[in-house]
């Protein structure tokens, strides 16, 4: 966009719920740390990764240098964009699926202390109905849909 400042959104509040370590964990598991020093090491590439999620719209190079991913280098200060697309390749996919099966189950667990229902994860309820299995007890209990024709339902809700 020519003559246009991008408004970039606000990175820190995601930034502070991801911990490193789950980041850390998930490239060791699967075997996409960083082994040799890298300008732009597997640990950026995942914030890479995420950021460029937020900033869609943005272009990669615009988004790396908002978030100063890359490590310094006074003899080579730019970084060619085909590095960039080459350090998403060599991450791969696996690490990222390992962070949001980790964060996921972290952040539920944070979301569900005290929130369970007879045992049972709560996220929302809203007007649902439920189906039950067919029995005298259950239908005197939950009572069936009856639809206009006066026929009630085949299930008791």
């Amino acid at each position: 966009m020519v003559g246009k400042a991008h408004k970039h959104p606000d990175f820190s509040a995601l930034s502070q719920q991801i911990d490193p370590a789950w980041i850390a964990h998930a490239l060791a598991v699967t075997g996409k740390a960083s082994v040799r020093r890298r300008r732009l090491p597997a640990e950026q590439v995942v914030w890479l990764v995420i950021a460029l999620a937020m900033y869609r719209h943005q272009p990669i190079p615009e988004v790396v240098a908002h978030l100063d991913l890359v490590l310094p280098d006074e003899v080579n200060p730019d970084i060619a964009k085909s590095a960039l697309t080459q350090a998403r390749q060599r991450l791969g996919e696996e690490p990222l699926a390992q962070l949001f099966g980790l964060s996921a189950l972290v952040w539920d667990e944070r979301h569900q202390q005290g929130r369970s229902w007879r045992g049972l994860a709560r996220y929302a309820i809203d007007g649902s109905t439920l189906r039950t299995s067919d029995t005298p007890e259950n239908r005197q209990h939950f009572g069936a849909q009856a639809y206009a024709s006066g026929v009630a339902a085949s299930y008791p809700q």
